[in-house]
């Protein structure tokens, strides 16, 4: 199975859709770091099904949702200063 590394960044101003958005993204294994801001390792297909999800959610005009997908290489010039994420188990909601 192949996986890839995103990063999900949002700005969404209705509360219903944007706690929604947040379920899926937990649901889906991707972790909060910043209050807008996901990230985590996701399978082609899962990130299929949560691009699938984004896209229906019906966001509004001024909204934005970013996906962001990092090769390897890239992912390994992130850098983190700070407090580091803490790392939870997968939770289904």
């Amino acid at each position: 199975m192949k996986w890839r590394f995103v990063y999900i960044v949002y700005d969404i101003k209705d509360d219903t859709t944007r706690t929604y958005l947040i379920r899926q993204l937990i649901y889906f294994g991707l972790h909060r770091i910043q209050y807008s801001v996901f990230n985590g390792l996701i399978s082609l297909e899962d990130k299929k099904q949560l691009l699938d999800e984004i896209n229906n959610i019906g966001i509004g005009a001024e909204d934005k949702i970013c996906v962001i997908e990092l090769c390897d290489r890239c992912k390994g010039n992130v850098i983190e200063i700070g407090k580091k994420t803490e790392i939870k188990e997968h939770i289904i909601l």
